[in-house]
């Protein structure tokens, strides 16, 4: 399932590419990314988890939409 979600994605500004090794040094790699301050900015690089606001607000809505859709008031 997941290497199908890389491989079909049609979306323009979705680069999905395959990493070797473990999460924390796929979280390294995105770390450095963060910390070099002038491709972060080239690239309009973003990232969202589970603290970020935009994530936050976007599960809300998706909350609520599941509920509307399943009957809620």
């Amino acid at each position: 399932v997941q290497q199908r979600q890389m491989t079909t994605s049609t979306a323009a500004n979705v680069h999905a590419l395959s990493i070797e090794g473990n999460f924390d040094d796929c979280q390294g790699l995105v770390k450095d990314m963060f910390n070099d301050h002038g491709f972060r900015d080239r690239v309009s690089l973003s990232g969202v988890n589970s603290i970020n606001w935009a994530r936050i607000m976007a599960q809300i809505v998706y909350y609520f939409s599941s509920a509307l859709s399943l009957g809620a008031p």
